[in-house]
């Protein structure tokens, strides 16, 4: 290599030198399914979440081998393992190289593959306590100068998926209060360490698909005022909006069936994770009326 084209090389920035994947599966004795697709994140990395078997675990750039074609990210270090704060790998075609070693079986595996810095970290997680919506896009949220750390509001978690959590009520762009329309969550009431955050400031929340842990303090925003609905799923990192009403209605809480008067339509039924239900279910249920109008019923 001559001394300008090493000169070049290191004024590059680290994203132009990073390896432009497209995909990226896991293979192995490790994998249940034996091989398993990576999810590319909008930031260009690629994760992985789910069940594990103790044994070898590959990463390589084709779903089936192809000789000549397909590279491995094989671990820099021998005896590498899959969990850990962050490790370098090398790209090789290969396919005797070893790969990362799953010491043993669990349902909570996830990592993470950065193109850029050439580095896979993984982990086991494990859910978490509470999450908070905090910002100025709901009442009492913010005031002109600064957010309110103390006036978060919180999730409910499923009661079947520790990893997912819901939460139901009304967001609009206010008037007065510093960052009018915008909101990120917390995994406690007070900021960080564990946030959740859109890949790009000021994504719409009923555009958002997928969100990250930590990183840049960037948050979602309302565009339109009424009462909304979202879900998000912590293990896997994915995020869902609904628009249950266009309006600010006063959303009240009752217990029993909702009564329908002569001359209107039924109300629609939705579970607390937005799913569309034909009849009401035994616990909560959030009923939306022919004229917009939401509520919340609970039913024993």
């Amino acid at each position: 290599m001559s001394r300008l084209l090493y000169i070049f090389l290191l004024l590059l920035p680290a994203s132009a030198m990073a390896q432009g994947f497209e995909e990226l599966w896991a293979t192995g004795s490790a994998v249940p399914e034996g091989t398993c697709p990576l999810i590319k994140r909008p930031d260009g990395q690629f994760r992985f979440a789910g069940p594990l078997n103790a044994g070898e675990l590959k990463i390589m750039t084709t779903e089936v081998y192809q000789k000549g074609t397909t590279q491995f990210l094989k671990p820099q270090l021998a005896d590498s393992y899959l969990i850990n704060y962050g490790l370098n790998y090398v790209v090789t075609s290969d396919v005797e190289q070893p790969g990362w070693v799953v010491s043993f079986q669990e349902d909570t595996y996830r990592f993470l593959v950065d193109p850029v810095a050439r580095r896979v970290t993984g982990e086991l997680m494990l859910p978490w306590n509470e999450v908070f919506i905090a910002g100025s896009a709901f009442e009492g949220g913010a005031d002109n100068r600064e957010w309110n750390r103390n006036g978060m509001l919180p999730f409910e978690r499923d009661h079947d998926n520790p990893y997912v959590f819901s939460w139901t009520g009304q967001l609009a762009p206010y008037d007065n209060v510093v960052e009018p329309g915008r909101f990120k969550l917390e995994g406690q009431m007070t900021w960080g360490p564990r946030e959740l955050h859109p890949y790009v400031q000021d994504e719409n929340l009923l555009e958002s698909t997928q969100m990250r842990m930590g990183g840049d303090d960037t948050k979602w925003h309302v565009y339109t005022e009424g009462t909304y609905h979202i879900v998000v799923d912590l293990f896997n990192e994915t995020f869902h909006a609904e628009l249950l009403s266009d309006h600010l209605l006063p959303q009240e809480d009752g217990v029993g069936e909702m009564k329908v008067e002569p001359g209107n339509t039924a109300p629609e039924v939705y579970s607390i994770d937005g799913v569309r239900l034909p009849q009401m279910q035994k616990g909560l249920n959030i009923l939306r009326s022919s004229d917009g109008r939401v509520r919340k019923v609970f039913v024993r």
